[in-house]
């Protein structure tokens, strides 16, 4: 594959680098569900003083595998190029340090001489408690938000507010269905589901374009008022219910609101 090979040669040059003391990989590569469609995590661990002169030999190294059709530099766990090769391969090059080496995930590691990593202990992927009933309440204020849009017929951005509402019932799905791996929200997701809620998703998200709605939306609401009994006790206690069945109901009220338009329309024509 594809990965593996720009794995390989950029390791080959990046481990002979005076400032790397370590090369790890994480993502799918690491957790073996790489495919022909993954990206590449590639992490290089360098030595505190020798950071700023390695990061100007970045984009060499990068360029020893293939041309480069795209490239832009960000700074998420550390300073990082996002790269795009000439046959589509997107390579994420990472550059970190033993005080801020990131703990989430698992990693695969590719070279490190000086044993550094041979106590890595990956974080799981869970989001607290806290953060899970931030996203329920964010789903229901997000439906307040969908029924003015709709009203006031701005159908493009209550279809925006659809997309941000199948956002957080992707992680609402994922903490019940999946915990250890909440933060991944849709990735993979198919896989956490049975057929049945995945299809119920899969439709609901088909209905949410501007021509659709309140159709989508709908679905959304009805999949998570049919998952809240999966949720514990102890978690359903903090969240605020009370508002989700208020905009529950005022969202079901579209789709009857809707039929008497219709209904009158009819009458008319």
């Amino acid at each position: 594959m594809k990965q593996l090979n720009a794995i390989n040669t950029i390791s080959r040059l990046v481990k002979k680098d005076p400032a790397v003391r370590a090369i790890f990989v994480k993502g799918s590569v690491a957790r073996g569900e790489m495919d022909i469609y993954s990206d590449v995590d590639f992490y290089c661990l360098v030595k505190n003083d020798k950071l700023e002169e390695f990061l100007n030999r970045r984009l060499h190294y990068l360029k020893q595998y293939r041309p480069l059709l795209y490239w832009s530099e960000v700074n998420f766990v550390g300073p990082q190029i996002v790269a795009v090769f000439d046959n589509g391969l997107h390579f994420d090059f990472y550059t970190v340090t033993v005080s801020n080496s990131p703990k989430t995930d698992q990693i695969k590691i590719i070279h490190d001489p000086e044993g550094l990593l041979n106590n890595y202990k990956a974080e799981k992927l869970s989001i607290t408690e806290e953060d899970f009933i931030r996203y329920f309440n964010s789903f229901s204020f997000t439906m307040l938000e969908f029924v003015s849009a709709y009203k006031r017929n701005d159908l493009i951005w209550a279809s925006r507010l659809g997309s941000h509402l199948c956002g957080d019932l992707a992680v609402i799905l994922r903490y019940i269905y999946d915990r250890n791996n909440s933060k991944l929200g849709f990735k993979r997701l198919y896989k956490n589901l049975d057929k049945n809620l995945y299809k119920k998703l899969h439709k609901a998200m088909d209905f949410l374009g501007p021509s659709y709605l309140p159709k989508g939306v709908i679905m959304l609401t009805e999949i998570l008022k049919d998952t809240i009994e999966k949720i514990p006790n102890e978690v359903i206690r903090k969240i605020n219910i009370k508002f989700f069945e208020y905009m529950y109901d005022r969202i079901i009220k579209l789709k009857q609101e809707d039929k008497k338009k219709i209904s009158i329309q009819n009458s008319k024509g």
